[in-house]
């Protein structure tokens, strides 16, 4: 099948433009023409065309903060009674993000064609994702759009915020790296080569700190570009290797377990796991159609591999808590609290509880690591500059002390 976009008016005199999936022309003609509008224009897209498209799309990806005020602004408009089409119209003319009013426009184009919102939703995964598509169909059967559009839209801006915290927590020790970079670069090919010459032409014999200097320096001035080569082949055999399923989980699992940072992002995949399966259990979807989706938007592949245990686990009429009680990557304390939640019937309200917890946590965690960073990587610029103004200082003392 092919697709085609089109221009068409439809029976209250207003332009639509969208696309639709079709053998030939024809039949989009026809479809079109049942449903009373008036055709302008049906074009064939190329494959070509189609790939520009969806890079174009990769290219425009939109923010959490972006999804977060559309959802509010969506939801308030159906709790005031405004019918979904023309409530879709008002974001699209009002939202200042040109390729969000684009989505905003085909989605209202795709109601009006008698397409679910869900459904609509569904044609752009980048800028929906499943589990936001999911929670929508879910509201849809239950009669429940407006109110679950609210709670999502609540959970988009916390998760925004705390993204916004933890950028704002990283940009000192990246400023200090970007700096240390700098700096050091600004020694190697200008300072240090102008004080090389002048002792080599001396003849002078040299210590060993300005030795090592000299040896460093010139195996960047005249191996940079093995080194940037050892670098892009050792990415382009990391980035290989990580696509076969057994090594990526491998390496995954390692990352769950690795001193420090394995805790923190076991907290992250658990923070991540029970709001994303609260959100969709809260918007009315079943715990294995729920589990399942959260299984397919988890980046990690040891922890989607457990994920699925559970969900097998669930299938053969285990609690969700005994079925993650079993696993090596889930908490003591999320079990618990996931049991007192299945117990007095608020599963979905504890795991979003379980999720805000380890947030805050990793939040608190991340800050205190970039707290720590910052004075570490001062003290490491200070010993690199230090050990370069020894190593040029101590030829000049030297030679004084000769010349005295």
């Amino acid at each position: 099948m092919l697709n085609y976009s089109f221009k068409a008016k439809n029976t209250e005199g207003r332009l639509i433009a969208g696309s639709m999936q079709a053998d030939r022309s024809e039949s989009v003609i026809t479809a079109l023409k049942q449903k009373g509008y008036y055709l302008l224009s049906v074009e064939s897209e190329n494959r070509f065309l189609a790939a520009v498209r969806r890079k174009a799309s990769l290219l425009n990806r939109l923010t959490v903060r972006d999804r977060a005020i559309f959802t509010h602004q969506l939801a308030t408009l159906l709790r005031a009674g405004v019918r979904l089409s023309i409530a879709l119209k008002t974001l699209s003319n009002q939202t200042r993000n040109k390729y969000l009013a684009l989505v905003v426009t085909q989605l209202q184009a795709d109601i009006e064609q008698s397409s679910s919102l869900s459904q609509a939703m569904a044609r752009h995964p980048g800028v929906f994702s499943k589990v936001y598509t999911a929670i929508v169909e879910a509201s849809e059967e239950s009669g429940s759009l407006a109110e679950t559009l609210s709670v999502l839209s609540k959970q988009l801006k916390a998760r925004a915020s705390v993204n916004a915290r933890v950028r704002a927590a990283l940009t000192y020790p990246v400023f200090l790296l970007a700096v240390s970079a700098v700096v050091v670069t600004v020694l190697t090919s200008f300072v240090i080569p102008k004080f090389i010459k002048l002792f080599v032409d001396v003849n002078q014999a040299l210590p060993l700190p300005t030795k090592i200097l000299v040896g460093a320096t010139n195996a960047v001035k005249d191996f940079w570009w093995a080194g940037l080569l050892i670098l892009v082949v050792g990415a382009l055999i990391l980035l290989t290797a990580l696509r076969d399923r057994r090594i990526r989980k491998l390496v995954d699992g390692w990352l769950l377990k690795v001193p420090v940072l394995g805790p923190l992002n076991r907290k992250l995949q658990l923070a991540r796991f029970t709001r994303t399966l609260g959100s969709l259990l809260n918007g009315g979807v079943r715990i294995v159609a729920a589990i399942n989706t959260t299984k397919g938007t988890t980046a990690n592949r040891a922890f989607a591999a457990e994920i699925a245990q559970v969900e097998e686990a669930i299938l053969k009429g285990v609690t969700l808590t005994r079925a993650i009680e079993s696993q090596k990557y889930f908490t003591e304390v999320a079990a618990n609290m996931i049991a007192v939640g299945e117990d007095t019937g608020t599963l979905p309200e504890m795991l979003l509880e379980v999720a805000d917890m380890y947030d805050q946590e990793c939040e608190a965690a991340i800050g205190s690591m970039t707290d720590l960073l910052g004075p570490v990587m001062i003290v490491l610029l200070g010993l690199i500059i230090g050990f370069v103004v020894l190593a040029i200082l101590l030829p000049i003392f030297e030679t004084s002390t000769m010349i005295g």
